[in-house]
């Protein structure tokens, strides 16, 4: 799909080159590069504006307006670029803006490119790097609860859109079974196998009150029968730990398929770098490397005597990883006093595994509450990569869930948090998954209940699944209220654009589509491969969200302007051309919208009920 934006910038990169090497000027081409095309805030500034006067009038020696004036002047002498023949005018603005003017035929073009192809291509941005993108790992001791459904989402979305844009991407869910909580997991889970034999139970502060718990206990039961009865959990423990944690990771997919999340692959920490030896040939790369040491953490810091203990922290000698060579703040231990491995030992593990596997990129969505952890995890991708990968690892604010203004209660079927389950059971998964995106991942989030099932504006997932709706309405009636033009776009008496007939020329009937609304929406649609783009390059799918709201008004405001000028309406039976031209510009939002909500791995609705 065409982005008119990089055409332009291209355009401009082009000429400015052009000048450099008449005046002599070396300029790298990264600094050549360096400044953006887009869209112009005020439609009375034109249609793009530029900053590349400003960016590279140092270079040139020139002023901003100078160098500004000066490659409009080249730019108007290129006859051979179709682009700038479309350009009315190029016009300088404050202290070196250039906004350019575009003739309406090259959005025609754009509109046409969108309807004619059966698949739109993005910029291949990736060119096939693997990703390895491992998101939603929560530990598997309970069903996922609300908390995880941000970070969960985000990382569904940023893996199907760095897939449209070239990107190899591996979604990997890591299975955190080793460890304390694993041990507490399997005790409490025998208990609720003792309790359906009528015993009575305790459930101490370390263990997990859950009443999920009740149902793997009685699958225990049906499994074991009283075989487990009065033993001991050094007795117990290796016969029922792998079935208890399968029976926990089927509860998560459950719930994460609910959600519409599928990972590609499940990594057992356990399995993939315990039972192997996987750490402690990890740690011997890393001796080979002289970057482990024996010795002390600094003690920490108290102010007047008070302060918080790392987790890490022993006055004993320790094996520590040299982080601090690579950016971190500290060097981190790897190994305790007792010989035992960190959990920050199983991350450079992990990390080696994803290299030898192929990825070239780690992305990591993790709550706010896991900042800490960024240097430490940088600095051990760039030790074990030898800086031939790089980690990328997104923050995301914690939701809080309210109805009516309230706080969301507690679950006493969970034991103590809110089960995504009960949300999604709430509002659907269509709808949590849109309105999770409808923020920056890192900006905080109240999540209200009551308002996000309201058929209003103010709903964005309504609003954008009504413009759809409203899309293939008129298709509908388009066959109803005049056939034989439906059965000219759409051979197979079928409103899906994947049928529309493309073998007839549309060009000049666009040209119809004159109406400041239809413009305004039409260049909402030529934004759509830059959206894409940017989202993809900067790991923020909110943009697309954002994007679907600004078209869907777009379109709602021309579907009411034909509500109150027949003029304007998309079917007038005595203008077949006009008529033609208008379902045309509707196939081209519902494809849009499609696609996007695709992404987001949403059903794009054909009625609303």
């Amino acid at each position: 799909m065409l982005n008119i934006f990089n055409i332009y910038k291209q355009e401009f990169h082009l000429v400015a080159k052009k000048i450099s090497s008449e005046r002599n000027i070396i300029i790298d081409e990264n600094s050549l590069n360096n400044f953006s095309v887009e869209p112009s805030k005020d439609k009375s500034h034109g249609d793009l504006a530029c900053n590349i006067a400003m960016i590279l009038s140092k270079n040139f020696a020139l002023t901003p307006r100078e160098l500004a004036s000066l490659l409009i002047d080249k730019l108007n002498n290129s006859p051979d670029s179709i682009f700038v023949k479309n350009v009315n005018r190029f016009e300088i603005a404050g202290p070196g803006f250039i906004n350019i003017f575009i003739n309406n035929k090259i959005f025609y073009k754009l509109l046409e490119e969108i309807i004619s192809k059966k698949e739109l291509d993005f910029i291949n941005i990736g060119q096939g790097t693997k990703v390895n993108l491992e998101y939603a790992s929560p530990n598997p001791t309970g069903p996922i609860h609300v908390g995880h459904t941000r970070g969960a989402i985000y990382g569904d979305v940023l893996a199907k859109l760095l897939q449209k844009v070239g990107y190899d991407v591996l979604k990997e869910y890591y299975i955190n079974d080793a460890g304390v909580q694993i041990n507490n997991l399997v005790k409490s889970a025998y208990l609720r196998y003792l309790e359906c034999f009528g015993k009575e139970i305790t459930i101490t502060n370390d263990l997990y009150p859950g009443e999920y718990l009740i149902e793997i206990g009685q699958k225990l039961k049906n499994n074991f029968q009283d075989k487990l009865l009065n033993k001991e959990p050094d007795e117990y423990f290796s016969i029922i730990r792998n079935f208890v944690i399968d029976e926990m990771l089927e509860i998560i997919k459950s719930d994460l398929l609910a959600l519409g999340i599928k990972h590609d692959n499940y990594f057992s920490e356990k399995k993939n770098l315990h039972d192997n030896g996987r750490i402690d040939e990890t740690i011997k790369i890393l001796q080979n490397n002289k970057l482990v040491y024996v010795g002390k953490l600094e003690a920490p810091k108290t102010e007047k005597g008070v302060g918080l203990t790392p987790e890490d922290y022993d006055e004993k000698d320790q094996v520590l990883f040299k982080s601090s060579l690579f950016g971190d703040d500290q060097d981190r231990v790897i190994k305790k006093a007792d010989g035992t491995p960190t959990y920050f030992a199983s991350d450079l593990a992990y990390i080696r595994s994803k290299f030898e596997r192929g990825a070239k990129i780690f992305i990591m969505p993790l709550g706010y509450d896991h900042a800490g952890y960024v240097k430490r995890l940088s600095a051990a991708v760039l030790a074990l990569t030898n800086n031939q990968a790089t980690l990328k690892v997104i923050l995301c604010q914690m939701v809080k869930f309210v109805k009516d203004g309230k706080p969301l209660k507690m679950s006493k079927r969970a034991g103590n948090f809110i089960t995504a389950r009960q949300v999604i059971d709430e509002v659907g998964p269509d709808v949590l998954r849109f309105l999770m995106l409808t923020r920056k991942n890192d900006a905080p989030f109240d999540f209200d209940l009551s308002k996000v099932i309201e058929q209003s504006k103010d709903n964005p997932i309504f609003y954008v699944q009504y413009a759809h709706a409203r899309c293939c309405s008129v298709l509908r009636n388009l066959f109803l209220e005049i056939p034989i033009l439906a059965k000219k776009i759409f051979p197979k008496n079928d409103c899906n654009f994947d049928e529309v007939n493309i073998n007839f020329s549309f060009e000049k009937k666009l040209e119809l589509l004159q109406d400041e609304s239809e413009i305004n929406l039409i260049k909402k649609i030529a934004n759509f491969s830059r959206i894409i783009e940017m989202s993809a390059i900067n790991f923020e799918p909110h943009r697309i969200a954002f994007y679907l709201q600004e078209l869907s008004s777009e379109f709602h405001a021309l579907w009411n302007k034909g509500s109150e000028n027949k003029d304007l309406k998309f079917i007038i039976k005595n203008n077949l051309d006009l008529t033609e031209a208008r379902i045309l510009l509707i196939l081209a939002v519902k494809k849009i919208i499609f696609i996007a909500l695709d992404i987001f791995n949403i059903n794009a609705l054909e009625e609303m009920k």
